[in-house]
Parts: C-alpha cells; sequence; structure tokens
C-alpha cells in the first residue's frame, strides 16, 4: 500500500498534526507513505512550536507565481504534485484539508488514483450557498470518501451537499499519547512557569483567532479570576487578535492573573501545569472534532466548555468534563469555578477522561480505521 499524504502547511495546527501522527502510526503498520505539502517550514518543531514533524523526503510543492482562474490552484504547486503523483504512482491520495483537496482533484483529473478526503470541521458561511456549494458538492463527489471527524460533521456533509449517505464516514479524530509526556513533574512545570504550585490554574489552546474567541475566554475567566485563591489563566497559542487580547487583559488590570505565552511547543507540559481545560470557540467557526479537547482529556484533564460540533462526541459532561449551550458565557464561567473548587470531583474526572479518550481516540486505535479505509477503495495503481 502506498499513500500520498497532502498537507496545507508544516505549521503545528490541527490538520497538519494529526497528519504527523497518522503518517506515524501507518508507518509502523508498514504502510509505504510519502507527504507532500504546499507550503513550509517541513521540518521539525522549533523552539517557537511553529513546525510539525514530518518524515525525511518531504516534498514542499511551494507556492507563488501564477494560478488556474478560478481555481485558487498556484500553476507551479500543480506542476509538481503532478509530477510526483505520475513518477511515485500511490494507490491513495490523502488530502488533510480542503485546499490541498483541490490539488488532488487537479492532479488526478486524468488518473484513475482515488482521492480520500478528511473533512475536519462544519462549512463556512461563504461555502454554504450558491454557485460556490454546488463546485464544492462536485469536488466531494470526486473523492473516493469522505472522512468526517465527527458524527455531526458527517450528517451536515451529507445534508448541506446532498452527498451518498455510504460517500460519508465518521472516522473520529485521533491523538498519539506519545506526544503527551511532560519533561518533568507538575511542581517543576509550574516552576518554570513561574506559576505558585496550589494556584488554580485554566488553561486555553488554539490560535488567537476571531473562530476560536480568546476575547470570550477572557471574558468567561474574568469572574473566576477576581475571587479569591490566586486562579492564573494562561493562554498557548498566536494570532491576529494577540494585540486585541493583551490589551483587553490590560484594560481589565489582570496582567498578574494572565500569561500570554505565544506559540508553544510543550502542550504536554501546559497540560500537566493546568486544572482545567476551557474550550469556548464559536459555535459557527468551523470546529469538528478539536484534537485539544482528546490531548486533555488523555493527560487527565477536565474540560469546561460549549457543547458545539463534535466535543460532546469526546467530552461526556458530569463525567469527564462540563458542557454548556454555545455563547453562554454566564454558564461557562460557573462551570470553570465548579471544577476549580472541588478537586476531588475534578480528579475523578480526570481519570475518567483518560481512559476515554486513550480508547477510543489513540492514534493506534484511528489508524487502522484508515487503512481499512484505503484498502476498500484502492482498485489500481495510478495509471
Amino acid at each position: 500500500m502506498r499513500v500520498l499524504h497532502l498537507v496545507t502547511s508544516g505549521e503545528r495546527r490541527g490538520a497538519e498534526i494529526f497528519a504527523s501522527d497518522l503518517v506515524g502510526a501507518l508507518d509502523e503498520a508498514g504502510v509505504v507513505q510519502r507527504v507532500a505539502i504546499l507550503r513550509g517550514p517541513a521540518g521539525q518543531a522549533g523552539p517557537a512550536g511553529r513546525a510539525v514533524g514530518f518524515p525525511e523526503g518531504t516534498t514542499v510543492l511551494g507556492t507563488g507565481g501564477s494560478r488556474v482562474p478560478g481555481a485558487g490552484i498556484e500553476v507551479a504547486g500543480l506542476r509538481r504534485l503532478r509530477a510526483m503523483v505520475s513518477r511515485w504512482a500511490p494507490d491513495v491520495i490523502q488530502a488533510h484539508g480542503g485546499e490541498v483537496l483541490k490539488y488532488a482533484a487537479a492532479a488526478t483529473a486524468m488518473r484513475s488514483c482515488p482521492i480520500v478526503y478528511r473533512r475536519i470541521g462544519s462549512a463556512p458561511a461563504w461555502i454554504t450557498q450558491g454557485l460556490r456549494r454546488a463546485m464544492y458538492a462536485r469536488l466531494l463527489r470526486r473523492t473516493a470518501v469522505v472522512i468526517a471527524v465527527a458524527e455531526s460533521v458527517r450528517v451536515e456533509t451529507i445534508e448541506l451537499f446532498r452527498l451518498p449517505e455510504d460517500h460519508v464516514v465518521t472516522v473520529p479524530n485521533g491523538v498519539d499519547a506519545r506526544r503527551l509526556r511532560p519533561s518533568a513533574d507538575r511542581t517543576a512545570i509550574r516552576g518554570r512557569l513561574g506559576i505558585p504550585a496550589e494556584a488554580p490554574v485554566v488553561l486555553s489552546l488554539g490560535a488567537l483567532t476571531w473562530e476560536k474567541d480568546p476575547l470570550a475566554h477572557l471574558r468567561v475567566t474574568e469572574p473566576v479570576l477576581a475571587r479569591p485563591g490566586g486562579a492564573v489563566h494562561l493562554f498557548a497559542g498566536d494570532g491576529p487578535l494577540r494585540d486585541d487580547l493583551d490589551a483587553a487583559v490590560r484594560q481589565r488590570g489582570l496582567g498578574d492573573r494572565v500569561r500570554l505565552l505565544g506559540s508553544r511547543a510543550d502542550v504536554a507540559d501546559l497540560l500537566v501545569a493546568a486544572d482545567v481545560l476551557l474550550f469556548a470557540s464559536q459555535p459557527g467557526g468551523m470546529e469538528g472534532m478539536p484534537a485539544i479537547v482528546i490531548e486533555a482529556g488523555m493527560a487527565g484533564l477536565p474540560v469546561a466548555g460549549y457543547a458545539v460540533a463534535g466535543v460532546a462526541e469526546v467530552v461526556t459532561t458530569g463525567e469527564t468534563g462540563l458542557l454548556v449551550p454555545p455563547t453562554r458565557e454566564d454558564l461557562l464561567s460557573q462551570a470553570v469555578t465548579a471544577l476549580l473548587e472541588d478537586g476531588r470531583r475534578r480528579a475523578a474526572m480526570g481519570w475518567a477522561a483518560r481512559a476515554r479518550c486513550r480508547e477510543r481516540f489513540g492514534i493506534e486505535v484511528v489508524a487502522p480505521q484508515y487503512l481499512r479505509l484505503y484498502e476498500g477503495v484502492v482498485q489500481g495503481r495510478c495509471a
């Protein structure tokens, strides 16, 4: 079995991290693989935590230059991909995201190589109607199978783009738990971060973008941070709302309680240092099954969050965390407070979350499902 993985970038984002985990797991299963990314970096994660590791020999298709009119596809990158497909002749092309799906379809227009597309989130508003919706539906029909990371995403995909039910399957997001081994114990990690050993700690981990809504995260914890006890809120991630978040922290006088850590590669350490993971993404923010919710569970960290998309397929409210209706910041603040104030309940939820997530969402459980799908769609090599 020869699988070519197409990935948008080499940065530490959800689709890219999953692709790296999947490649590693399938490599252990004896699958021959190559990776092509549209734009770098392709190396191992550096000190800033911006790069995700892919195997040696990863091809960077590159960007720049002219584009195919109306398609948003760069001609030079498409030519490189076509040459790679022709030369290497994969049995399956795995497209990790919508942008690379366009490249996969264009590169195999005259070939019989099956494409498997992994759909990681709900549809953005701009693609849900009119010509764009029709064009995207046509692109999805070009695939051999669409993998939805959550059942909610599968249902939306079928209904919105009018696809046959058997064309879309659910395979949950997966995480390699080996990435979550901390570098030290909780006390030492907190010491490095300058956090008192007994301080309650809330962690928000994700890009500082509109869909992740970091300002909502801050509003949720503002009353929590105002209470006695010295609670601390850690933000790990970067993005266009960094300055807005920094200004809001200063305006509220929370500079001694809120830490903006920027992009980090030490996610495992941050999960160990925290007491609660806060998840407050926008309900229309294109979420699917966020990996950080799974990672928190694997680390034994309960989640307080909004019940959007596939989050409720990971977190069992009352057992492994507390979920509230989207946009209810008051209820979410109460959930965070309840978890921080009850260490025994928090610990019980953490143990339950660890067991559930490792049993259902470990990459060693998810990767064989991908391999079975690949074997099912293969009918011949690319010619």
